[in-house]
């Protein structure tokens, strides 16, 4: 590692020079479960207030027919489904937790990588390897920062 790339950049290099296949299977199954856990926590909070608020504001938003959100028969553009499914998945708070990464991290990730593998046609087996990398990008973040900034509300 250079003594000048940045933490953005480690995290960049880490995410995009990591090779296809490389997500070890326990990994893989992990996300799995997880993506299942994201979904039953997206389908229950899908009428919540807050579900409709955000679901009326990005159906007003228009746009490209790119990807799909919970509550919405039509396809949103893959920001306005991201948007729309990390609210969703998260309105009733009972979603993951990872402790190195102090927080619900499928909640941030799942959502935008879900939108940009439908934008892009991408296989569910792509998915899960972007996932896990996700995760692990989250997570070593996290550990690197500690719980100090959760504690002083971020």
């Amino acid at each position: 590692m250079s003594p000048t790339l940045s933490m953005t950049g480690v995290l960049a290099d880490f995410a995009v020079g990591t090779a296809a296949g490389a997500v070890a299977d326990g990994a893989r199954e992990a996300v799995r479960r997880s993506l299942m856990d994201w979904a039953a926590c997206g389908l229950a909070g899908a009428q919540e207030p807050v579900a409709l608020a955000v679901r009326a504001l990005v159906l007003g938003e228009g746009g490209r027919a790119e990807a799909t959100a919970f509550g919405c028969s039509e396809r949103l553009p893959a920001r306005a489904a991201a948007l729309l499914n990390g609210t969703v998945s998260h309105a009733l708070d009972y979603d993951d937790t990872h402790f190195d990464y102090v927080g619900h991290p499928s909640v941030a990730i799942v959502p935008a990588a879900l939108a940009l593998a439908e934008r892009r046609g991408a296989s569910g087996a792509a998915l899960v390897e972007a996932v896990a990398i996700g995760f692990e990008t989250a997570c070593r973040v996290g550990a690197w920062l500690g719980a100090k900034h959760y504690n002083h509300g971020f």
